[in-house]
């Protein structure tokens, strides 16, 4: 299946460099990585392609970007100050031919002075480059090759680490351009050349227009209109679109993602609390592995090997060349390991699914470790063209050894650069280079150039039209329309159109009945702009929600979300793809203030929607409900989920209950009227009740409050029920969860009856729960006296509750510092929680007794030598790892919690490496998982790291694996901790045979 570059292409590059393109000579030293020629013959490509050199050195050198613009020329963005150097080394050059054979052959500096270019996108009659903090257009007004206008389009973007800076501007169908954006990277060790985080992201010489505040994610604008805003979802480096307009982007770990959501539709529905708006879309997971060839590779210290560790240009082929099947194919450089990976992308209801172009193989790979892959281009031929970095180090020195980052040779090949050319066999040569004129091309023709079975074509023909003046494109556009036969060329005339203040209700209509889903989903989209002009369009909408297409379907309710009157056909929509979460969203997101509704509209088909999907779609409606804060609304909802509790079949009820408590515990408001359904919730308590219903009525009393003094019937009945031990187990459960109710109870002689391991687990540890809360000290104190006794699950849950309060902490640092609770009893998230407490005390004695600092790295390395020499016992290392990792890891899903990186994608890298991780945690704390206190409004304060965004929300993980969506609006600030949540010390309290083991268990030796 895979095969060496055919000999034509080797002689091919050997006359290139014979000419004089290259001077002619043998391999240098490995210190130079190798010539263009040899560098190609190392290549492993999958069998049906060729590939062949475009351009190398010394006509360009560090290449991450690159255009070609309606004439044919290059422009090239070369990032020279990578990876630390902000000094303005980046350059964008022009490569052009001079000599009219079709070839590239002469370079020249069209624009320098540039920080971290990160992406070039061709635009009127210059260029728009991404240069953070700015995005600048150049242009040449005097034809001399070099840039003599340069204007900043808008600006305040973070300029941190160069891999998440703003980049890639991107032309989307729908006349937007896009432009990639993560957020700012919060470095641990070059702080001061990459700690800035930005500013509003704003049109500069517009202040009047109001800038984009706190955004950690992509952007889009249209700079002549001066609109700019904010999208639902972000993007490391690099992003695409499929033929139709889906929207995708990568992560250095997770190599594709689709963004499923439009900002649009989460923010018009203020209740509807979406974690995130984009869906990973790999079948192969993230971190997926990965099969590089490369001779003797040089991976740093915190590299993940072999795995997705740098992915980054994600591209949708979409040339017209490569076979059909690669129609829906994605490329994704992956540098670190020095090849580029492919994906078959299928539908899978409102997403995709991501599945391996090859088994076992990648479509590309390189045997040399200099290869550095970090971009494609689809060229006017419908060739791939790649992008070579070319550099002995890609890793940024945030993530590598001291030794490595000090050694000077992080700048190795910054002198090199190359682009490939990716053609199926038999493909005719290049020979498009300064041989292309669309600059003089007639209307009519760029027009017809929108059915092009090739973007660039299309893209292109797409930006000149739009930049033009011409009174004749709209009646062109308009022509096309009628005859045109080219579903793809449909949608950009669509969209120009509209572009052009000049699209009306027969082409929506035309475009809602074509045969191809992409053009309805596109003609839906439009429609959404025109209801108000075209109010009878409905008419031709409402159709489409027995379309075959799924896509089309939940387009459709995302569409009707924006219009009154349409619930009947909405609910049948929801009813028909309830099993898709996203259709549930999507059936939220256009309810704003008509949840009840939705909610009762929901319960009518009860039946129909019986399953896990219906259940949380009733426990997500409801807790949108408790969002409006209509307090009538939610008194509603706790009625109905009442009313028919002695149902057998009763499903709904619990879900409505759960998903109230739910929402008042994330609002944080408080409803004096709902205490008028403490005698119904009350009423549930009793033996015969559904156990779902009776746990979560209790649950809303806790989350509601209650009245004590009018309640002390049902107090009684409690504790008799939960002192015959005769009862049933949920029914003694409940019978103490209602007794935490009564504020004014001090039960501590019968909580420590109910600690007894005559009781169930689950039992003792609800008892320990209710005793800690009724008395912090006083039960601390009891944890502590009777620890030894305790079985280790009821001392991990008693530590929790030591743990849980200030003068619990205290207690317990007593017990620590008498060895009365061995140190090791504590999770590291435990740790963490008291080193880095806000009571500055706590702190100090924390650190002072927690910490480690009397053995250096150096020691402990020298402690664990032999455990890197020696293969240790796997099943010896699963124990080890659940003493002391598995309250943060996972390992490929399994064994811990899911709160820090999962351990699986590092048995690849060497033992030494992952020995300095677990030594030196916070040597750099891995991408995504910084610590974070968030305070609340109401001060209220969440430990934890960022799991994911939206313009609405945040979702934070807690130390113990349980994930938490904040409303924006409610939080106060947010702080960064500047420790690892696995701090320093682990490693002196692993037994050298324990570390032998644990090396071999997460090696899987």
């Amino acid at each position: 299946m895979f095969k060496k570059p055919t000999s034509l292409n080797i002689r091919i590059i050997v006359v290139l460099i014979c000419s004089g393109l290259y001077s002619c000579q043998e391999k240098v030293s490995s210190m130079s990585g190798l010539n263009p020629n040899k560098a190609l013959s190392a290549f492993q490509i999958m069998d049906g392609f060729d590939i062949e050199l475009l351009v190398a050195e010394p006509l360009v050198s560090d290449p991450v970007a690159m255009e070609i613009d309606e004439l044919g020329n290059i422009y090239v963005v070369e990032m020279h100050g990578y990876p630390l150097d902000k000094k303005g080394s980046g350059i964008v050059k022009l490569i052009t031919d001079s000599n009219g054979d079709g070839k590239p052959d002469k370079s020249q500096v069209f624009a320098d002075g540039l920080i971290l270019p990160t992406g070039i996108m061709k635009w009127k009659t210059g260029v728009i480059v991404a240069d953070p903090p700015d995005i600048l257009y150049l242009e040449d007004t005097n034809n001399d090759g070099k840039a003599d206008v340069r204007e900043v389009m808008i600006t305040g973007f973070a300029l941190s680490n160069p891999q998440h800076n703003a980049n890639s501007p991107l032309l989307g169908i729908d006349n937007w351009i896009y432009i990639g954006h993560e957020g700012p990277a919060r470095p641990n060790v070059y702080v001061k050349e990459f700690g800035d985080t930005g500013s509003p992201i704003r049109f500069p010489g517009n202040p009047e227009i109001p800038g984009l505040q706190d955004l950690d994610g992509s952007v889009r604008l249209k700079p002549d209109a001066r609109k700019l805003e904010a999208l639902s979802g972000s993007t490391q480096y690099g992003h695409t679109f499929d033929t139709w307009g889906h929207y995708f982007g990568v992560t250095n770990w997770n190599h594709i993602y689709h963004n499923v959501m439009a900002a649009r539709y989460i923010t018009r529905n203020p209740n509807l609390r979406l974690a995130s708006a984009t869906e990973s879309i790999s079948d192969h997971g993230t971190s997926a592995e990965v099969f590089p060839i490369t001779l003797k590779p040089q991976h740093q210290l915190l590299t993940d090997v072999g795995v997705i560790t740098s992915a980054c240009g994600v591209t949708w082929y979409s040339g017209g060349l490569f076979p059909e099947k690669f129609n829906n194919v994605t490329f994704v450089a992956e540098p670190v390991h020095n090849l580029t990976h492919a994906d078959v992308i299928s539908d899978k209801g409102a997403t995709f699914t991501a599945k391996r172009l090859i088994e076992n193989r990648e479509f590309l790979s390189s045997t040399d470790s200099w290869h550095r892959p970090v971009n494609f281009y689809i060229g006017p031929d419908g060739a791939l063209y790649m992008m070579d970095y070319y550099r002995q180090y890609i890793e940024h020195p945030e993530w590598m050894s001291e030794e490595v980052a000090n050694s000077g040779q992080l700048y190795n090949g910054d002198d090199k650069g190359r682009i490939y050319r990716i053609t199926p066999t038999g493909s005719s040569t290049q020979s498009w280079v300064g041989n292309i004129d669309l600059s003089s091309a007639s209307t009519e023709d760029l027009i017809a150039y929108l059915a092009s079975d090739n973007i660039w074509w299309r893209r292109t023909a797409q930006r000149l039209l739009l930049n033009q003046n011409n009174p004749s494109t709209v009646d062109g556009l308009k022509s096309f329309i009628e005859s045109t036969t080219s579903g793809v060329g449909l949608v950009h005339a669509l969209w120009l159109l509209n572009e052009f203040e000049s699209l009306n209700k027969n082409h929506l209509i035309k475009a809602l009945k074509h045969d191809e889903p992409g053009v309805r989903e596109n003609a839906l989209l439009l429609s959404e702009l025109y209801m108000d002009d075209y109010p009878t369009l409905i008419n031709a909408l409402l159709p489409l929600q027995d379309d075959p297409d799924p896509k089309v379907r939940y387009q459709l309710l995302l569409t009707l979300g924006n219009l009154p009157d349409q619930s009947l056909v909405r609910q049948k929509l929801l009813i028909k793809d309830l099993g898709d979460k996203w259709v549930q969203l999507a059936a939220i997101s256009g309810a704003p203030g008509k949840e009840l509704t939705m909610l009762k509209e929901a319960l009518v088909e009860q039946s129909k929607i019986a399953g896990e999907s219906g259940r949380l779609f009733i426990k997500n409606l409801s807790q949108g409900i408790t969002f409006s804060e209509k307090e009538s609304d939610i008194l509603e909802v706790i009625d109905l989920a009442l009313s028919n509790q002695s149902m057998p079949d009763n499903w709904w009820s619990s879900q409505m209950l759960t998903g109230l408590r739910n929402g008042l515990d994330e609002s944080g408001e408080t409803y004096t009227g709902l205490q008028t359904r403490q005698n119904a919730l009350l009423k549930t308590f009793n033996e015969n009740s559904n156990n779902g219903i009776r746990r979560s009525a209790i649950a809303l009393l806790m989350e509601i409050g209650i009245d004590a003094s009018s309640a002390q019937r049902h107090f009684r009945s409690a504790e008799q029920i939960l002192t015959d031990s005769e009862n049933n187990a949920d029914f003694r459960e409940d019978a103490l969860s209602l007794l935490r109710l009564d504020g004014n109870r001090n039960d501590s002689t019968l909580l420590q009856k109910l600690i007894n391991p005559v009781e169930t687990e689950s039992l003792q540890k609800l008892a320990m729960w209710v005793y800690s809360d009724q008395s912090s000290v006083e039960s601390a104190k009891y944890f502590v006296r009777n620890w030894k006794s305790f079985t280790p699950s009821l001392r991990d849950e008693s530590m929790r509750r030591l743990v849980s309060s200030e003068e619990g902490i205290m207690v317990l640092i007593d017990a620590l510092t008498t060895d009365a609770i061995q140190k090791d009893a504590m999770t590291w998230p435990q740790k963490v929680r008291l080193m880095n407490n806000r009571n500055t005390e706590i702190k100090r004695l924390a650190r002072n007794l927690l910490a480690s600092p009397e053995t250096s790295n150096e020691e402990l390395m020298a402690k664990y030598k032999d455990a890197l020499a020696t293969k240790g016992d796997q099943l010896k290392g699963v124990a080890v790892f659940k003493v002391y990792c598995a309250s943060c890891h996972q390992v490929n899903g399994d064994d811990g919690i899911p709160f820090g990186p999962d351990l699986g994608s590092i048995r690849n890298r060497e033992k030494q490496f992952i020995l300095n991780d677990i030594i030196d945690p916070n040597q750099s704390i891995a991408d995504g998982y910084d610590l974070i206190t968030v305070t609340l409004k109401n001060n209220e304060t969440f430990t934890g790291v960022v799991t994911s965004e939206t313009p609405t929300s945040i979702a934070v993980r807690y130390l113990d694996g349980v994930d938490k969506i904040i409303a924006r609006e409610n939080i106060a600030g947010i702080e960064v901790i500047e420790t690892s949540a696995m701090p320093e010390g682990l490693g002196g309290l692993i037994g050298s045979d324990e570390m032998t083991d644990l090396l071999s268990f997460l090696k899987a030796e």
